[in-house]
């Protein structure tokens, strides 16, 4: 064989092997990369049936609490009255369900109050300050601490204008002048309004918070509600609600929940736009009127679901 044809040979021998040998591995990466492929999307396929589950297992839950709730909560509140009160923010729906339930409950919504948004700012320091001042030397059966910030005399004088004392007895009592004289002089200084008017005082304040705060700076303005619903507390029993947000680092109930003297002083639910939260914020109502503060709800609630269900 003469020598180019030799090295012709030779040459596609080697090409032909070369084929043959890097074929194999080859081959053998791509089955191998389809195969973790089918394993990815089976894995993903299962998390997200799992996800569906979960989804389907919290609406169930859900909608057995809203359709067993007027049998959970009957009876709970029978008896007693209730001021609601709003914060900036709170959603109306879930307002109207919980009033719904105070009512399933056997018990009676007295009054209504929405605080302005300007109550969940720092801003409003001057234009407290000066009103409270004012209300307090207008009222002197009114007792404040000598050094009471005005947010915390603003927080004393809306539980006299809506409620019966710190015992919560009695059940309620008469909208009286004196009432009549703090609550008209918030809403002239737009402080408050009224969605129902005051029929009479409560034993128990239901507090409707809103979401949480959207950034750290609007977070820091939680010490305004914070401050103003622990003077509330202590004058009056007080259970403070709010959805699951609420309850976060920037949340109201968080806040409360983070402050020692403000956790001392009133009850706090949280998810409160599931069915399951507003059945345990009317619980929560019958065991502050028994004198129990707790905190409950899914997030970070230290004494559990519910009252009587520790974690």
């Amino acid at each position: 064989m003469k020598p180019r044809l030799v090295q012709a040979a030779v040459l596609a021998l080697v090409l032909a092997l070369g084929v043959v040998v890097g074929a194999g591995p080859l081959q053998r990466s791509n089955s191998e990369r389809d195969r973790q492929l089918d394993a990815q999307r089976a894995e993903v396929d299962r998390k997200e049936r799992q996800l569906e589950a979960l989804a389907s297992a919290g609406e169930f839950a859900d909608a057995f609490a809203a359709a067993t709730a007027p049998t959970l909560v009957r009876g709970a509140l029978a008896g007693r009255s209730v001021a609601v009160i709003t914060l900036p923010g709170a959603d109306p729906d879930v307002v109207g369900q919980l009033r719904e339930l105070v009512t399933a409950a056997q018990g009676q919504v007295t009054a209504q109050v929405d605080l302005d948004a300007r109550m969940a700012r720092s801003s409003s320091r001057q234009l407290v300050e000066a009103l409270t001042s004012q209300m307090v030397t207008q009222t002197p059966e009114v007792t404040v601490p000598p050094d009471a910030s005005g947010y915390q005399r603003f927080g004393v004088l809306l539980a006299r204008a809506v409620g019966t004392g710190s015992s919560g007895q009695p059940a309620h009592a008469p909208y009286d002048a004196t009432a009549v004289g703090i609550v008209s002089g918030m809403q002239t200084a737009e402080l408050l309004t009224t969605s129902q008017p005051v029929g009479a005082r409560a034993g128990l304040a239901l507090v409707v918070a809103g979401p949480e705060a959207e950034t750290e700076v609007e977070a820091a303005e939680n010490a305004v509600p914070v401050t103003i619903l622990q003077a509330l507390g202590q004058a009056m029993p007080t259970v403070v609600v709010g959805p699951t947000g609420a309850a976060g680092e920037r949340g109201v109930i968080g806040a409360l929940r983070g402050n020692t003297a403000a956790s001392a002083a009133v009850s706090t639910v949280d998810s409160s736009e599931t069915a399951t939260g507003r059945v345990a914020s009317a619980l929560a109502l019958s065991a502050r009127a028994r004198g129990t503060i707790g905190h409950f709800g899914a997030v970070g609630a230290a004494n559990g679901a519910v009252p009587g269900a520790q974690p």
